[in-house]
């Protein structure tokens, strides 16, 4: 009726039938390798399947694949409680620990050049340590402020 030709229906795929891409094989992936770590798969069985996701062109190959492990949520209380908790003041101590070893390193080498000149030298050092520190000593004075 509008000057195109009709096309015979097409019948209707079947959700694993559906053609799987490149993200759909690297979920499969993290999940077989997940499972291995998990010692829920040999190292046999772990590069058949790797072999098999690999060569997977539908949902339904790679749900076939996956289909005998659980699900990745399903991780028993007793590991979910022994994961350590997180740290809030670890970023804040790594970089006092990289201000503190840049520090003493730069002011090592000032304290060697005034030794090895026989005189004292501009203490140079302080260009280095002085910015880095003073920006460490606001964000910490800043999170004492909030509460933290």
């Amino acid at each position: 009726m509008d000057g195109r030709p009709e096309q015979p229906e097409r019948p209707a795929v079947r959700p694993e039938d559906l053609r799987a891409g490149h993200a759909d094989r690297d979920i499969v992936l993290d999940r077989l390798r997940a499972a291995h770590v998990e010692g829920r798969l040999d190292a046999e069985e772990f590069d058949e399947r790797i072999q098999a996701t690999l060569a997977a062109r539908t949902y339904g190959e790679l749900d076939a694949l996956t289909s005998d492990l659980p699900p990745v949520s399903a991780v028993p209380a007793v590991a979910a409680g022994a994961a350590p908790a997180e740290d809030p003041n670890a970023d804040f101590r790594s970089g006092v620990a990289a201000w503190a070893a840049a520090s003493a390193t730069t002011m090592a080498i000032w304290a060697i050049s005034c030794l090895a000149l026989g005189q004292f030298v501009f203490p140079w050092f302080l260009w280095v340590a002085g910015p880095w520190g003073t920006v460490l000593l606001v964000a910490w004075i800043g999170t004492r402020l909030q509460g933290r």
